[in-house]
């Protein structure tokens, strides 16, 4: 969509991170509350809802800077630049 000019002021994607993380805890509480309202207003055969998380590792640095990384040093969570 940008290549076809259609979205003229899009955020990169640092910035559209830092936004990200600066919503606060509540509005997040808020989303997710509105959001399992809906799934219980649309199932409403289910009296027990269950949820599930599913987690996995995620590369969180780079391997060019890994060694300076104070917080991640193990394996798993080296990444690479595609």
């Amino acid at each position: 969509m940008v290549e076809h000019n259609y979205l003229k002021n899009l955020l990169s994607k640092s910035r559209f991170n830092l936004r990200l993380h600066n919503i606060g805890e509540p509005i997040w509480m808020l989303l997710f509350q509105v959001r399992a309202q809906t799934f219980k207003q649309l199932n409403p055969g289910q009296e027990c809802l269950e949820y599930i998380l599913d987690s996995f590792p995620v590369p969180v640095c780079d391997n060019i800077r890994i060694d300076r990384c104070k917080i991640y040093k193990q394996e798993e969570y080296r990444g690479y630049c595609k």
